[in-house]
């Protein structure tokens, strides 16, 4: 089933995914969600923040989901971090995505959204078994499954 892009009718919050959610997020309203197009979504959206596009903005979304996240550590190591936004804004420059330096894009848009850094690595082998995503960029908090 393919994606398309959802409206809550009540506060205008922008769903992306197979269906709509039940209720929305931001305003709790129920079954509340109507179809809606790229246009119309972009133009309530609307640029909010700048593009991820320097050292210092993609480190700091990195230690935003890190810090969000329950179960997850942003590596403390500054050298690989700083090897790591280096491929990663790579990636930008060259294939037009921030996608994670460790993982390699099919070419098709759609699958490859799941290796936007950080990347799906909370369902691949590493992180159950080593508690680690594929750069080591991310880990397991102790204690945490």
């Amino acid at each position: 089933m393919a994606k398309m892009m959802w409206r809550c009718s009540v506060c205008g919050d922008i769903h992306y995914g197979n269906k709509p959610p039940e209720i929305c997020p931001t305003c709790g309203a129920a079954d509340a969600f109507v179809l809606t197009d790229f246009d119309e979504a972009m133009k309530i959206i609307g640029r909010r923040t700048g593009p991820l596009d320097s050292k210092e903005k993609v480190v700091a979304s990195w230690k935003d989901f890190a810090e969000r996240n329950g179960a997850i550590l942003l590596t403390e190591s500054d050298e690989e971090i700083d090897m790591l936004c280096s491929g990663v804004l790579e990636n930008l420059r060259n294939k037009g995505f921030r996608y994670c330096p460790c993982r390699i894009p099919s070419g098709n848009q759609l699958k490859d959204q799941a290796l936007i850094c950080p990347c799906n690595f909370m369902k691949q082998k590493n992180w159950g078994e080593l508690g680690e995503c594929w750069c080591g960029l991310f880990r397991k908090k102790e204690g945490r499954s």
